[in-house]
């Protein structure tokens, strides 16, 4: 039998492998180390800063919920405060493209009609934020299923949604849960506490169950939800009020006199389209409406504010690398701003008579109606098809399509909550992170923070964006 001498010393090369491969798994440990933690994002459709304030308040002690996270931070939302707006103007500034219209059913400029609001319709025509997220409801079945028992099922789809998190490889998973809204809408509020509870068990879980992917988490909502008695249509009312002005209301724009309306869900807002001339006579008609807060419409330099309060002019420049704003009330005061801009002159903020945006939303964000210059002329830039005329009634009231409001009584009764309005509860949603570094303010804009979260995002819309939190 032949034998091979060994030609490579003592250790030889089995040593050398066992070095080697030492050193290799010595280096795979170190590069687990350093690879970044996976982040989890939750968009709670339609809940309110009050409810996440409420559940993590830490007088609860160990009752409150979701320990060692950073917040609640108010999100002050879009103007109009609805999911196919708030979406994109949230994730805009990370890559999220428009929404053709505010709702599902919407006037298209381009054809000259109203289009969508049907199952068919839902599926061929695009709303970007429907594809956006990794988990969440991509059909109208699911609206009616969670319509039913939307607290079960909302719970039971969100559970799914985190097995799914667990068991992806992405570094990144987006999750959205709609059925938070149809809570929101047919019990209240007080129903997203139910969510909250279970979700902050499911966070716990899912860390238990990968303890070799550590995770951080970000949950905002888009928008928050008010109400509490019975609410007015006012849709009727609108309607005639506009016929009484010598408008005729079609679901095509052709004729000079035609104003076309676009109900659908039951909220708090509504858009009215109509050719130029005609934009200041329809906002006036509109805002005398029982019901009506105000409307807006832009000018060939500003924009129109009208309201049963009065009627003011806004405008905007940039002036040494900031934005200012002008309030410029004609008579009355329809945003309830004169006040505020007299104690920004007193403090010496104001530059004959402009007032620096970051102040407008330091002093707004938790007002009556926060971030109004803001949000008003963004309600014209964060859909494809912006509306001539646009309109946020008052507390009490709603909008919709009258056979929706009819639907809507066979479940809960008459609809009690909802959202879309410029004021205070239907614009404040929420946001909180367990992202290390972060530091939560006490509000911020919407285009403003998801930001944080994405700093190596490097985007037109990002760039632009004004004021990032307080």
């Amino acid at each position: 039998m032949r034998r091979y001498r060994r030609r490579d010393g003592p250790e030889g090369k089995g040593a050398i492998g066992l070095i080697l491969l030492a050193a290799l798994l010595v280096a795979t440990v170190v590069l687990a180390d350093e690879k970044p933690k996976r982040r989890l994002f939750i968009s709670l459709d339609a809940v309110p800063y009050q409810v996440a304030e409420d559940v993590m308040d830490p007088a609860l002690g160990d009752e409150a919920l979701f320990q060692g996270f950073k917040g609640p931070v108010r999100l002050v939302s879009t103007f109009p405060s609805s999911t196919s707006v708030a979406l994109p103007g949230i994730l805009g500034p990370i890559g999220l493209r428009l929404s053709p219209g505010y709702e599902a059913r919407f006037f298209d400029w381009n054809e000259g009609k109203v289009r969508g609001g049907g199952a068919v319709s839902y599926r061929k025509i695009e709303f970007p934020w429907r594809e956006w997220f990794d988990w969440g409801r991509k059909g109208v079945a699911g609206s009616a299923i969670e319509a039913v028992k939307p607290v079960k099922s909302g719970i039971k789809r969100l559970r799914n949604a985190m097995d799914d998190f667990v068991r992806s490889d992405k570094d990144e998973f987006w999750i959205y849960s709609a059925a938070t809204d149809i809570a929101g809408h047919v019990i209240s509020p007080e129903a997203h506490k139910d969510f909250f509870r279970a979700l902050d068990e499911m966070i716990l879980e899912a860390r238990q169950a990968s303890p070799d992917r550590p995770f951080d988490v970000v949950v905002f909502s888009d928008h928050g939800m008010e109400g509490g008695d019975p609410l007015i249509n006012v849709f009727k009312p609108a309607k005639k009020a506009l016929k009484a002005s010598g408008f005729r209301v079609k679901k095509k724009l052709k004729a000079p006199q035609v104003v076309v309306l676009t109900p659908f869900g039951l909220v708090s807002n509504f858009e009215a389209y109509t050719h130029d001339e005609n934009k200041a006579r329809v906002a006036e008609t509109l805002a005398t409406v029982e019901g009506v807060d105000l409307c807006a419409y832009e000018l060939e330099e500003g924009w129109r504010v009208e309201s049963h309060r009065g009627s003011a002019t806004l405008l905007q420049k940039e002036l040494e690398d900031r934005v200012w704003w002008s309030y410029q009330p004609h008579h009355g005061d329809p945003l309830e701003f004169l006040d505020l801009m007299a104690t920004m002159e007193q403090e010496g903020v104001a530059r004959q008579g402009w007032l620096p945006d970051e102040a407008c939303f330091e002093a707004t964000f938790d007002a009556e109606n926060p971030d109004p210059f803001y949000r008003i002329v963004h309600a014209f830039e964060l859909v494809t098809n912006p509306a001539s005329v646009i309109c946020s009634v008052g507390r009490g009231y709603m909008y919709g399509a009258p056979h929706t409001s009819v639907l809507a009584q066979f479940g809960k009764g008459r609809l009690r909550w909802t959202h879309g309005a410029l004021n205070r509860e239907a614009t404040l949603g929420f946001l909180f992170s367990d992202v290390e570094g972060w530091d939560a303010p006490k509000a911020v804009r919407f285009d403003q923070a998801i930001l944080p979260f994405h700093a190596t995002v490097e985007t037109e819309a990002g760039a632009e964006a004004q004021d990032p939190s307080w």
